[in-house]
């Protein structure tokens, strides 16, 4: 009995625990779904500048909903106008010649929805940018959670030079590009009937891939003495990762903010962090400088902003220091006991491997045969040097 006793008090406390949890279910205000989205940003290049119309959805079916049909022009301080042409898809396009683009110039946007809404921005200046001062990266071992694990790779970083007289306010965008093989050509396939390939096809045996770094970068020497800084941590390639076996580089686009978009994207990238858990910190509500004029209470997210930009590209190859560990997804497999007639039409085409004399009873995944398959290009980059 005695026995009895402990275990249900020892029981008690887990039950009680396990009784008071339920599930989180936030309640979204339906003022909060459907709200207008405006996303676009004027450079100091010039040329084709491109503004996104789309409307927000609720957190519990996350799709993207661009709004075309809308009347969307931008004015400058000097009340020039440029009328943008709706390309169907949620994007407006417009060009406008870098002599307008000058520092100092400041521009707005305008927008009227298919409903007659309308939007409005403040106006946002264009601030000096500083060139990019360099690029580079430093061989680093990140810890992991096991004290004894360390995770090899090189870490890059950017370093910024301005003068008093540019911005202080920056956003650094970085964009990885890397080649990357297949691991075979492809020779033999079956789609009911064996088919061979002679000479091999390597049309789509090496290719390039091209990706934004998803991680938002902001820098402000506003509280500094000079406008320079040192170090600015980028993003981390380790050893395991395809991109450092054939070729890797690194572009950094430089953008110079006024202080307002500044805090736009500080906001942004503090809510996009990873530190941190659900309830560590509640997520800043981001205001930009868009205004529904036909409905003041009714929110419009996103910014309209304008900055001049610059860049800098760095190629890597064979690290010093660095053992690559780099090891293929591919991994052909047999197709079954009957060979080829356990191969469904619907796998068609099915690639073999090749053994020197003909071909193996070996499937491989598409992948393995053409780099395409995992979303890059077969055409070199007019930068690409190796």
């Amino acid at each position: 009995m005695r026995r009895t006793n402990i275990i249900l008090l020892v029981l008690m406390p887990a039950l009680m625990v396990s009784s008071c949890i339920k599930p989180f279910d936030p309640h979204i205000d339906s003022k909060d779904v459907n709200k207008l989205v405006v996303s676009g940003q004027i450079t100091d290049r010039g040329g084709d500048q491109i503004v996104s119309i789309s409307m927000s959805c609720p957190i519990n079916h996350l799709e993207h909903r661009p709004l075309a049909g809308c009347s969307v022009r931008i004015i400058d301080d000097k009340d020039n106008e440029f009328p943008m042409g709706d390309s169907g898809d949620g994007n407006y396009h417009v060009w406008i010649d870098s002599s307008y683009l000058t520092a100092g110039a400041a521009f707005k946007i305008e927008i009227v929805t298919p409903e007659g809404i309308k939007i409005t921005s403040d106006f946002d200046s264009i601030s000096e940018c500083p060139p990019v001062d360099s690029v580079y990266f430093l061989r680093k071992d990140l810890p992991t959670v096991d004290p004894q694990v360390f995770v090899k790779g090189i870490q890059f970083y950017c370093d910024l030079d301005g003068k008093n007289t540019d911005s202080r306010f920056y956003r650094i965008e970085a964009i990885e590009t890397w080649e990357y093989h297949a691991d075979y050509p492809l020779e033999w396939w079956y789609d009911g009937v064996v088919h061979h390939v002679f000479p091999p096809d390597y049309s789509r045996f090496v290719c390039w891939s091209n990706v934004l770094v998803k991680v938002i970068y902001t820098l402000s020497t506003d509280n500094l003495v000079e406008n320079k800084y040192h170090l600015f941590p980028l993003n981390f390639v380790d050893n395991h990762s395809s991109r450092l076996v054939y070729g890797y580089s690194l572009l950094i686009n430089q953008y110079a903010l006024s202080e307002a978009a500044y805090t736009y994207w500080d906001q942004l990238r503090i809510n996009s962090s990873e530190d941190g858990g659900l309830y560590n910190k509640q997520p800043l509500a981001i205001k930009g400088n868009l205004h529904n004029i036909s409905n003041p209470d009714q929110d419009v997210l996103g910014f309209f902003g304008v900055s001049s930009i610059k860049s800098k590209r760095i190629f890597v190859r064979n690290v010093e220091n660095l053992e690559l560990e780099y090891v293929s997804n591919c991994t052909p497999i047999s197709p079954g006991p009957n060979g080829l007639a356990d191969i469904l039409p619907l796998t068609y085409p099915a690639y073999l491997m090749a053994n020197g004399q003909g071909y193996d009873l070996v499937v491989l995944d598409p992948e393995c045969v053409n780099c395409m398959a995992i979303g890059g290009t077969n055409v070199k980059p007019v930068f690409w040097p190796y």
